[in-house]
């Protein structure tokens, strides 16, 4: 990932690193609209900055920090939908596994051995986010901090909220 603080996005810069690439700012991404799913190579800098002008639009007044350039993948489809988990981590245990992109329940399932290899990260309660390449094999194309991160859609939010409690009520124990 190449971050630009100051939101002004060098493409020269980006290109060197990435041959297809996608924008976010520090939190989200417009997905769903018209703003382009991807860049490549092709791109020029006047092309790429008037698309961004969609960009800020969507984004508007939620636009969070700077903008955050990140290698585009080919990412396992099913029906249409990418194959996406959103863990969650608290107090360095796995307190929540869902599916984060409305994928059709006959999706190959996130390796365990996988999420839990990330257990012992610095901080007491983050999210990564991991997908099925096309290939068949996972990667983790996000983490974050666990406030800033959504829970999927369709992912029961008392359950949720319960683990969260429980994970760090034992601190207090």
């Amino acid at each position: 990932m190449i971050y630009f603080p100051d939101r002004k996005v060098d493409l020269e810069t980006v290109k060197r690193q990435f041959n297809r690439f996608m924008v976010k700012d520090s939190v989200k991404s417009v997905k769903g609209t018209e703003f382009p799913t991807y860049f490549d190579q092709s791109t020029s800098q006047a092309e790429f900055d008037e698309a961004m002008k969609t960009f800020y639009k969507y984004r508007g007044d939620l636009l969070t920090g700077g903008i955050c350039v990140k290698e585009y993948l080919d990412l396992k489809r099913y029906d249409g939908m990418t194959n996406e988990f959103r863990v969650f981590y608290a107090n360095r245990k796995i307190i929540s596994v869902s599916k984060n992109s409305k994928q059709p329940e006959s999706v190959n399932k996130l390796p365990m051995e996988l999420a839990e290899k990330y257990l012992g990260l610095n901080s007491p309660y983050y999210t990564i986010d991991y997908a099925e390449l096309a290939d068949g094999s996972w990667k983790i194309i996000e983490a974050g901090d666990g406030s800033v991160s959504g829970l999927s859609s369709g992912q029961d939010a008392i359950e949720y909220y319960q683990a969260i409690y429980h994970a760090f009520v034992e601190l207090t124990d």
